[in-house]
């Protein structure tokens, strides 16, 4: 039987409720540390899991171990997307501060800092999407 058993309801709704709060307390503080760490929070249990279903016996009964690294797999799919999803608040959060300073400064190094805010790498899955 895994520590953190995701084949157990009461687990699961436990761990969306946490992951739900802690996008929404990213959403307010405009950071995407939070979520970053959900994510790599959730690939250490994944890690987890693994060891424990190569540490078992042949006897013991497995599907626990799955459900719960498809658990942990679509909340790292889910956790991955809010990280996307508040980077881009951040980089548009940033925008707003350095249209301020640019307001106040005409300066061609600024310029050239918005530049760079402005091809970001994830311009181009947010165009997609």
């Amino acid at each position: 039987m895994p520590i953190i058993n995701f084949a157990n309801p009461i687990h699961v709704i436990v761990a969306l409720v946490l992951v739900v709060l802690c996008a929404f307390i990213a959403q307010q503080s405009k950071k995407n540390t939070i979520p970053c760490v959900v994510l790599l929070v959730f690939l250490a249990i994944l890690v987890g899991h693994t060891i424990e279903l190569s540490a078992v016996s042949e006897a013991v009964d497995i599907r626990p171990f799955a459900i719960s690294i498809a658990v942990d797999e679509a909340f790292i799919f889910v956790s991955f997307l809010f990280f996307i999803w508040l980077d881009r608040i951040q980089i548009e959060a940033s925008k707003t501060t350095k249209s301020d300073k640019k307001s106040n400064k005409k300066n061609a190094k600024e310029k050239k800092e918005e530049k760079v805010i402005e091809n970001d790498g994830l311009d181009v899955l947010w165009k997609k999407v």
